[in-house]
């Protein structure tokens, strides 16, 4: 009996001396992480899916494009927003999170969206289709497989349309050319046509509405429009006045906000609901300010600190407002009110009229101009303004500028420039402007 026990305290004396051989397991609570560095694989596409080490390394060296590419990982953390439909998640080739790769607001299989929050755990394995961006894979995403397992994915249609008037973008042409975008590119004056795939909110204060359109009327593929107006330029009154269904082509401007964010921004307008147009083209442009920015939006070309805004709309006394005097001191600063897109078609003379009023000048007219352009945006002409402010007190006078020029053009955008140096820095308020 001695021997027997004797022998039991070798053998697990014997065993425990071995264990202390045994490599520990990766990303042992206890210990140092031991994760082993993974090779770049993959070409990116269905077939044969990048790893994230293959995804990491494009976007390292710049090597990426906007092109949508397959890519394989471990899910390692997530957070899923069933309010928005969206997740962001990470994932990586290994089941640590050093060196993981986020995937920015995607959707689940077919580009629908998330319902519930067990959709997608930790530790499951994901193939994801979407767009490399210089940090991660942006937003729009949508899963291809989970655990091996794939759902039949609907493919979006091909892109059609040249962006024009006669010849709109379909949906998938328009996530095209958003996608190319980085996050301070924009495409303006852009017509695209679709269905209404689902409806955000129809905002009767602010008469703007953000809805979603795709090529067949799914939510797969889907594209925001994001606080647009209705018929015209019209704002919405009523939140029935458009409906998932509805047929539309929008003009607007088509952005990558953030880098992450395809869309049409703020201030576009439907231009046919359902094969109808509105009762006849929009021509001119009558902006007053009183209760809002009129639509305009502002292109700050020179804005250093600590200025965080030239131009802001004074809610209280009804006029957009530009100064660069900040902290006892005149900052140089360039910034320009812009205008929407608006049509001059069927006119053979036009003339803007607006009121403003400006003081601490040093000249009015090199530091406060107007310019006019007749390709939405891209090109820019000054024109002569007839008056000016006399600089002594804040009373406004009314002002005109001949815009024959761009008469019979159907974009056209006028712009305030306000522009300041370390010698002086206005104060600029403009209100009531209108074009016709």
């Amino acid at each position: 009996m001695k021997k027997l026990l004797l022998s039991l305290t070798a053998i697990a004396a014997l065993t425990l001396t071995s264990c202390e051989d045994v490599p520990m397991p990766y990303n042992d609570p206890n210990g140092a992480d031991q994760t082993q560095t993974v090779a770049p694989s993959g070409t990116g596409t269905q077939a044969d899916p990048y790893n994230v080490a293959a995804a990491q390394q494009l976007i390292s060296n710049k090597t990426f494009t906007a092109q949508p590419v397959y890519i394989k990982g471990k899910v390692v953390s997530v957070s899923i927003d069933t309010s928005y439909g969206n997740a962001t998640y990470y994932i990586n080739d290994s089941k640590t999170a050093t060196g993981a790769l986020e995937v920015y607001r995607g959707y689940t299989y077919n580009g629908a969206k998330f319902k519930s929050t067990d959709e997608l755990k930790v530790g499951d394995e994901v193939v994801v289709y979407g767009t490399l961006t210089s940090t991660q894979v942006g937003t729009g995403s949508q899963i291809y497989s989970i655990n091996g397992i794939t759902k039949t994915v609907t493919p979006a249609a091909d892109p059609k349309g040249t962006g024009t008037e006669a010849d709109p973008y379909n949906v998938s042409a328009a996530i095209k050319a958003a996608s190319a975008l980085d996050a301070s590119g924009k495409v303006e004056n852009v017509y695209v046509s679709g269905i209404i795939s689902e409806m955000g909110e129809v905002s009767t204060s602010f008469g703007n509405a953000t809805y979603y359109i795709s090529d067949d009327g799914k939510t797969d593929n889907q594209f925001e429009i994001y606080r647009g107006y209705y018929l015209n330029g019209d704002k919405f009154t009523s939140a029935d006045q458009i409906k998932v269904g509805d047929k539309v082509t929008v003009l607007g401007t088509l952005v990558n906000f953030n880098g992450n964010t395809l869309e049409m921004t703020t201030g576009s307008k439907i231009v046919s609901l359902n094969g109808q147009g509105g009762s006849q083209e929009q021509v001119g442009l009558n902006a007053t300010f009183k209760s809002d920015d009129g639509g305009f939006t502002i292109d700050n070309v020179s804005m250093p600190s600590p200025l965080t805004y030239v131009w802001k709309h004074d809610a209280l006394n009804g006029f957009m407002k530009a100064s660069a005097y900040i902290n006892k001191t005149n900052v140089p600063a360039e910034s320009r009110l812009v205008s929407p897109a608006f049509s001059l078609k069927g006119l053979n003379k036009a003339t803007l009229t607006f009121e403003h009023t400006a003081r601490f000048f040093k000249s009015a007219p090199d530091e406060l101009k107007v310019m006019a352009s007749a390709d939405g945006g891209t090109t820019w002409t000054p024109v002569t303004v007839s008056t000016w402010p006399d600089g002594a007190s804040w009373t406004f006078v009314t002002a005109t500028a001949d815009l024959s020029a761009f008469a019979g053009k159907s974009a056209v955008r006028i712009a305030f420039v306000y522009t300041s140096s370390a010698n002086a820095a206005a104060t600029w308020e403009v209100k009531k402007v209108v074009v016709k």
